[in-house]
């Protein structure tokens, strides 16, 4: 049967720079927000009978 592994501080270390290093690269690649187009603040509103 197997030992149970145990997180060493250099393992940890690894996790965490691999962890930030993937949430750059995939930020970085995805696509900006679109913009809202311009917005104005009259209302029209039409009734029809």
């Amino acid at each position: 049967m197997r030992a149970k592994s145990k997180w060493t501080p250099g393992g940890s270390l690894l996790w965490l720079i691999a962890a930030v290093l993937a949430s750059v690269v995939v930020c970085s690649l995805s696509k900006p927000a679109a913009e809202p187009g311009h917005v104005t603040e009259e209302v029209e509103i039409e009734l029809t009978e």
